[in-house]
């Protein structure tokens, strides 16, 4: 009998080896920072431990609920997180560091960003919203109220500002909504939108202005504007081929502003040089593989597009953190997830790859039911001899015969028959 209840376990692996660099690289890139500051160099691991943990529990329990009951915190879920995006802004309510107001501040020791929270929320309104109008997607009775939502989430995550955040989630919108079926059309017509929309913000601003000159020429101003983009690129030459070991890199000890966090690829390339690297960019591009397998083998158009969503978002999130500290778009702010420090995103990535799981085991449950449906061809016929072959009509083919692989259940919107 094949198992009905399958878990997608290499995608559960990767995560998990994910977090372990994660945490490893964190106690290496924070040890100096936590002994200068809390006099316990284990400090920051001990915190992105914890998260870790609580993370973990969270995952587990949104694996054992199947995918379709998300729809009844979907829309609350979405109600709160305007709320929180809100509070944010408010001063006395919302946190300040940096110039930016992200964080709201639950305990002395405790801070949630509603930011990473919204990216989850999104997806969940977005799958199941989109998913019960999958024949009107293309319709601006659809189109004009979603780029609504979409630019009332952006707008709130760019107004602390956060305009990194807020460009993931216009790629997760975007994502959804294509994988929903849109004309291709309406998609492009969206898509130049969001991407003037973002120029215009990007150089609205004079910092995020002087952040676009400085991606252009960093070495404009090597000890000022520049100094970060030079510095993660020093990290990433210099360790070479084996990087200079664990632990002991030094573009960590005050060459590279937020080590931990939104500089943690490059602490990687120091220390692990490019094997480090490469180990990493391949475990995303296999996450990403394994969660575009579950959306096309998902039972049902909400559960692809919670797929889809997911994948998009820690895929495209990824690789926006390590192509700007390679120097390959201007800089944004953006944590690697799964490595960089952050309780927020952390334990809100690993509840994501948790209901990423329960599609992947309601798709693999599907597959197992059909292909129980296909009935096995006879391999003999009892006596010795050979089974004729079936015949063939004129102009016709043969009998197929039933296949091994699993069937692709989903089938976009936008595929015709």
């Amino acid at each position: 009998m094949p198992r009905t209840t399958q878990y997608d376990l290499p995608l559960l692996g990767i995560v998990l080896a994910l977090l372990a660099i994660g945490l490893a690289m964190v106690y290496s890139a924070s040890g100096i920072r936590a002994l200068d500051t809390r006099d316990d160099p284990s400090y920051f691991l001990v915190q992105q431990s914890v998260w870790a943990a609580i993370g973990l529990v969270g995952l587990l329990a949104a694996a054992r609920v199947e995918h379709r009951h998300y729809r009844k915190v979907a829309l609350p879920l979405v109600v709160l997180v305007v709320a929180l995006l809100a509070a944010v802004l408010v001063p006395g309510i919302g946190t300040t560091a940096g110039g930016a107001s992200r964080w709201l501040r639950l305990t002395s020791f405790i801070g949630l960003q509603p930011a990473e929270l919204a990216k989850l929320a999104l997806i969940l309104y977005l799958a199941f919203w989109l998913g019960s109008r999958r024949d009107r997607v293309g319709t601006a009775a659809v189109m004009i109220p979603f780029a609504a939502f979409v630019a009332l989430i952006a707008g709130l995550v760019v107004a602390e500002p956060d305009l990194g955040t807020a460009i993931v989630i216009i790629a997760i919108g975007l994502a959804v909504y294509f994988a929903a079926g849109a004309r291709l059309v309406a998609f492009g017509a969206l898509g130049i939108l969001a991407l003037v929309a973002a120029a215009a913000l990007a150089i609205a601003q004079p910092y995020r202005l002087q952040r676009v000159l400085t991606f252009l020429d960093p070495w404009s101003d090597p000890r000022g504007s520049g100094f970060q983009t030079i510095q993660s690129l020093y990290g990433l030459a210099l360790g070479g081929p084996f990087g200079e070991g664990l632990g002991a890199g030094k573009e960590k000890f005050g060459f590279l502003p937020a080590p931990y966090t939104d500089s943690i690829f490059a602490v990687i390339g120091n220390e692990l040089g490019v094997l480090g690297t490469l180990t990493v960019i391949f475990l995303f591009l296999a996450l990403a593989f394994r969660g575009t397998r579950i959306a096309l083998r998902a039972p049902d158009t909400e559960g692809a597009l919670l797929a889809a969503g997911i994948t998009v978002w820690l895929a495209f999130q990824a690789w926006l953190n390590m192509a700007v500290v390679a120097s390959l778009v201007p800089m944004t702010g953006i944590t690697l997830p799964f490595i960089s420090y952050g309780g927020s995103s952390l334990c809100v990535g690993l509840f994501a790859v948790g209901i990423l799981l329960s599609v992947g085991k309601a798709g693999s449950a599907r597959v197992a039911e059909e292909a129980a449906r296909v009935p096995r061809a006879p391999r003999g016929r009892g006596d010795g001899r050979s089974r004729e072959p079936a015949p063939r009509g004129r102009g016709g083919a043969a009998r197929a015969r039933p296949g091994r692989s699993a069937p692709v259940l989903w089938r976009s919107p936008r595929a015709r028959v």
